[in-house]
């Protein structure tokens, strides 16, 4: 074969039924001699055969099947025990919801997450790191990106509808739920595993059909069905970060918060991102596969902080290490309470809405709307001191800003530069 001169002509290439007897070219693609005008000579291969014809392969005879249509048939296999237990817990007292989300993340919005917190995989089967699975009275659908296409089509079951996302005529979650419950049904999620910004969201979009979003504190649905076989929490010990890498100590890191703090008119942070608490408070753990944290929140107060923990984590190393920083200890499940707490005292939290899950914002919200009732309660005789309030009595809000945490954490002092450095060194 004659190679080609010209830059322009290297990527068309000759299909293999090309030969001498012929003299016949076909091209894969759509070629025509238009496409040589710019030469002011004809390219070499075709002054060889000045006379040959060009074909256009004819392709209106060959159609395109979906992958999912190749897939063994699975028409056979049984019903799925799964979804008939959990659909058997909406009409629980308490419940009574006619759709449940069941979203990839964990409490802090984490993609990759411990293995007992894998609801979605355990529920549909499909174990990519991104999807959202949906499960009504009847039907049962998950939603994940092109890169887990083919992967959802062989696991997912013929009891599951799997929804391509980013694909021309796929419906995102909120139109498919509009368009299967009739109006005024009730959508349930578990408030801790969406950010307040994404349950917000959800709320406007299925509002528009006047569906409304219920919010299931007391328990997950999933983890109902899973019992006994649901992995443990992940236990292992966290570590300290020597400060020859983290290049700053904790009271310095806080110090700096509070100054944040203090300029935005907040008396205290919720802090709920695993990468933000290990960063700011130079600790290391493994709770989550090939990332160093561990499961935890953190509440940083002008004069104080509170770390919310498994404590059978915490080492003697560690627990010397946070008390050097005047960090306390409080169980992990106990944020809620301390959110109330907070609020009764009439505390200004910053939170991030789109990392703070809606548990943690919604908790705030009635706490503190409770917390003004009471002031307007005992002060009615004083309610000219705070000014046309509509109705409020003046009393805090909160602050809904991204995290200062994440912008202090992206710029890097000259340990942690090093460190980088060297991480790509062999």
């Amino acid at each position: 074969m004659h190679s080609l001169s010209s830059q322009a002509m290297r990527p068309l290439s000759l299909s293999p039924s090309f030969t001498h007897s012929s003299r016949q070219f076909r091209f894969l693609s759509s070629l025509s001699l238009p496409v040589f005008h710019k030469f002011q000579t004809l390219p070499s291969f075709y002054k060889i055969y000045p006379k040959a014809p060009l074909f256009v392969r004819n392709c209106t005879s060959i159609s395109a099947k979906p992958s999912s249509e190749f897939r063994k048939d699975r028409t056979q296999e049984p019903p799925d025990e799964k979804l008939r237990a959990l659909r058997e817990l909406f009409t629980k007292p308490g419940v009574n919801i006619d759709a449940y989300i069941i979203p990839s993340q964990d409490a802090h919005q984490s993609e990759f997450i411990a293995e007992c917190y894998m609801r979605r995989t355990f529920i549909s089967g499909f174990t990519g790191s991104a999807g959202t699975a949906i499960v009504t009275k009847d039907k049962a659908a998950l939603w994940t990106d092109g890169r887990y296409f083919l992967q959802a089509e062989k696991q997912l079951n013929p009891s599951w509808i799997l929804m391509r996302s980013g694909n021309l005529g796929v419906p995102t979650i909120s139109e498919w739920l509009n368009s299967v419950l009739v109006p005024g049904g009730r959508v349930g999620i578990d408030p801790f595993l969406f950010s307040s910004a994404a349950a917000e969201e959800l709320k406007e979009a299925i509002g528009q059909k006047n569906h409304e979003l219920v919010y299931l504190y007391d328990f997950n649905l999933v983890d109902a069905i899973w019992k006994e076989s649901r992995p443990k929490p992940p236990n292992k010990p966290i570590r300290v970060h020597d400060l020859k890498y983290a290049g700053l100590d904790v009271p310095s890191k806080l110090s700096s918060l509070r100054s944040e703090l203090v300029d935005a008119g907040s008396s205290a942070i919720i802090i709920s991102m695993l990468d933000e608490i290990a960063w700011l408070l130079n600790l290391r753990g493994s709770d989550v596969p090939h990332s160093p944290v561990m499961y935890a929140y953190l509440i940083v107060e002008t004069a104080k902080a509170k770390l919310f923990i498994d404590d059978s984590k915490v080492t003697t190393d560690v627990m010397n290490h946070l008390k050097n920083a005047g960090v306390e200890l409080r169980p992990y499940d106990s944020i809620l309470s301390e959110i109330k707490s907070l609020a009764a005292q009439g505390a200004r939290l910053w939170l991030d809405p789109s990392s703070v899950n809606a548990a943690i914002m919604n908790t705030y919200k009635i706490a503190n709307e409770r917390y003004l009732e009471s002031i307007e309660n005992k002060k009615k005789s004083k309610t000219k001191m705070y000014g046309d309030t509509n109705g409020q009595s003046g009393g805090p809000t909160g602050v809904l800003k991204t995290s200062p945490v994440a912008v202090a954490k992206a710029l890097k002092n000259s340990a942690e530069l090093e460190g980088m450095r060297n991480s790509h060194l062999r």
